[in-house]
């Protein structure tokens, strides 16, 4: 798989982000897009030049955030988030940030741990889902 990089929301990557983003959280992109597009960095990982699996993140006090992981449904149990997921370890790693952090869905809290991320605090309430906070050390 290939992996591509672009920060901010004016450029080919962000718009491969938005349609992996769009197919698998929602159907309507208003609800999706925040504030913080045009801050992040964006991942997106390509088989055969088609977009399949994006994270984007945003450099803060705490580290590396994580967010709006996800993978089209057709290339799911691949390895292909993690492969993302490497790729921002690097990169913070280069950076030299501490951390990794996000805001996992408690569903999805088993991919995370598998990926070496702990959690940490109490549960909250996101769009109406159960989120933890995990944390990933960068060694």
């Amino acid at each position: 798989m290939e992996i591509k990089t672009a920060f901010g929301n004016g450029n080919a990557v962000y718009d491969d982000s938005m349609k992996i983003r769009t197919a698998v959280f929602i159907h309507e992109p208003s609800i999706e897009q925040d504030e913080n597009e045009n801050r992040c960095l964006y991942y997106v990982g390509y088989i055969e030049n088609k977009p399949v699996t994006t994270a984007r993140v945003i450099a803060t006090k705490e580290g590396t955030l994580v967010q709006r992981v996800c993978t089209l449904k057709e290339y799911r149990q691949q390895g292909l988030s993690s492969q993302i997921f490497s790729a921002i370890e690097k990169d913070a790693k280069s950076n030299k940030v501490a951390q990794v952090w996000l805001f996992a869905q408690d569903h999805a809290q088993k991919f995370y741990l598998e990926n070496g991320f702990k959690v940490v605090g109490d549960q909250v309430m996101e769009a109406g889902i159960a989120h933890h906070k995990m944390i990933k050390k960068i060694k």
